[in-house]
């Protein structure tokens, strides 16, 4: 493929993921398990949104996906978020969106992946999730546990990364 063939492919893609991020609408909150099931779709794209929309932008829907996320992970029969509080406070201190987007990262990653309640995996899914968004740019405050998250994953190493922090804090 020829480099201007890629770079109009790249560009592309960003564009078709910015048109995503925008034309999301919160769903209705589900009541029961079979709603639940049958609005996981909606959960995944409300994880995508947050992943693809810089923070500081969108403030007003960001609360509503925010709320949206938090009650539908608390109230769900389905998936379960463990959280370590001690890691996800340091990283998303100054930052208190990137919560939602490390919640909404472990529960996408939870969905695709056959209801998985491995908790090494989610999150890192989360903070996967989390160093996407930040490569977005927006009102972010550095902190030096985010740096590290970044730095790791930069080395291919976040996955050992999370591993260590989940054993010893």
């Amino acid at each position: 493929m020829q480099r201007n063939q890629f770079s109009f492919l790249f560009i592309f893609f960003l564009i078709s993921i910015v048109a995503d991020s925008q034309d999301f609408t919160v769903p209705e909150l589900p009541n029961n398990k079979e709603e639940y099931i049958r609005s996981e779709p909606d959960m995944i794209n409300a994880a995508k949104w947050l992943e693809n929309t810089p923070l500081g932008t969108q403030k007003e829907k960001r609360v509503q996906v925010n709320t949206y996320i938090l009650q539908w992970i608390t109230s769900s029969p389905i998936v379960q978020v463990d959280l370590d509080a001690d890691l996800i406070t340091k990283i998303c201190e100054g930052n208190g969106d990137m919560l939602f987007v490390f919640l909404s990262g472990y529960a996408k990653y939870c969905l695709e992946n056959s209801y998985t309640r491995d908790q090494l995996k989610g999150a890192t899914a989360g903070l996967k999730a989390i160093i996407n968004c930040h490569a977005l740019g927006g009102d972010i405050k550095k902190n030096k546990q985010l740096s590290k998250v970044i730095d790791a994953d930069k080395e291919g190493k976040l996955e050992e990364w999370v591993k260590g922090k989940l054993k010893t804090e």
